[in-house]
């Protein structure tokens, strides 16, 4: 059995997904940090806004430098 043959998938059915990146606009992030703030939890951020985990924490770490710059016009890549 050669390796390539190892790994395909048992299930017809079965395709692998890739994952992709997608950006979250200002207005989005600034609508995070405001519910963050409220109290309300990570995970039901993650719900609504359809964000990863670990970008919604991303957000509340770099939270003023994001509202720092909606502020100032600039762009920030978080």
């Amino acid at each position: 059995m050669k390796m390539s043959e190892k790994c395909k998938p048992t299930s017809p059915s079965a395709m692998q997904v890739k994952n992709w990146q997608k950006t979250i606009n200002i207005d989005k992030k600034l609508g995070v940090i405001s519910k963050l703030a409220e109290g309300e939890q990570i995970f039901y951020i993650c719900y609504n806004v359809r964000c990863a985990h670990i970008s919604i924490c991303t957000i509340h770490d770099n939270a003023d430098r994001i509202t720092k710059s909606a502020k100032s016009g600039t762009k920030v890549l978080v």
